[in-house]
């Protein structure tokens, strides 16, 4: 099987033409169903827009950043386009909402980690609310391989190798015939150490909205 099925590739790994064929919502719900009416919002490594664009439709004001030109060319009009790091994002305002999706914060790296979280403390206003996708040893359980459809695309989990809470791991995905490999490591982080790093960055846990998803506020 080939490693890559062709088409753009995101400088980590991501392949644009899987992410714009997997469903556009699936995922994100208890953001879209959580955020107030026309809350203005940043959307941290938002990719093909699966995320900022339900939120435009939804007639909120959106910023979408990704590092992937290749991913931004497919934001709707309605979304504000940035191209750059995560870590190294200074937009100079802030945000009633900023989502850091893509389990991010499992990031192995901690300085990374950090630095991701720096960036939601940095853009988030005093009032606002970050949104959280996290890995926790409770929703992994035991770490096991897994195939499964996401929409048009089948997604093939291997785990690799694991130390303590961290693993490397690929994910596999086939489209038309077409299939890519993506390596990744991440660390699985329980809620001490969670609220741990959220308070190193200036933020603390307001609640769960799901397994998944966590909301936080400044302070």
């Amino acid at each position: 099987m080939p490693r890559t099925g062709g088409g753009e590739v995101a400088p980590d790994g991501s392949p644009v033409p899987v992410y714009l064929a997997i469903p556009a919502e699936r995922g994100f719900g208890p953001v879209l169903d959580h955020l107030a009416a026309g809350a203005s919002v940043l959307d941290l490594g938002c990719g093909v827009g699966r995320l900022a664009n339900a939120l435009a439709a939804r007639g909120h004001e959106v910023v979408g950043v990704d590092e992937s030109q290749g991913m931004l060319a497919h934001l709707d009009d309605a979304v504000a386009a940035v191209e750059a790091s995560i870590e190294e994002l200074r937009l100079g305002r802030r945000f009633d909402a900023v989502v850091l999706a893509s389990h991010l914060v499992n990031v192995a790296d901690p300085v990374q980690r950090r630095a991701f979280l720096d960036a939601v403390a940095r853009h988030l206003a005093v009032e606002g609310t970050a949104y959280i996708e996290h890995w926790s040893p409770d929703v992994i359980g035991g770490l096991a391989d897994g195939d499964g459809p996401i929409g048009d695309v089948m997604v093939r989990f291997r785990v690799l190798a694991q130390r303590g809470r961290v693993f490397d791991a690929s994910v596999t995905y086939e489209l038309d015939g077409r299939a890519w490999t993506q390596a990744f490591t991440a660390e699985l982080l329980d809620e001490t150490q969670l609220d741990t790093e959220l308070a190193a960055a200036g933020l603390r846990r307001r609640r769960r909205l799901d397994p998944k998803w966590l909301a936080a506020r400044m302070g």
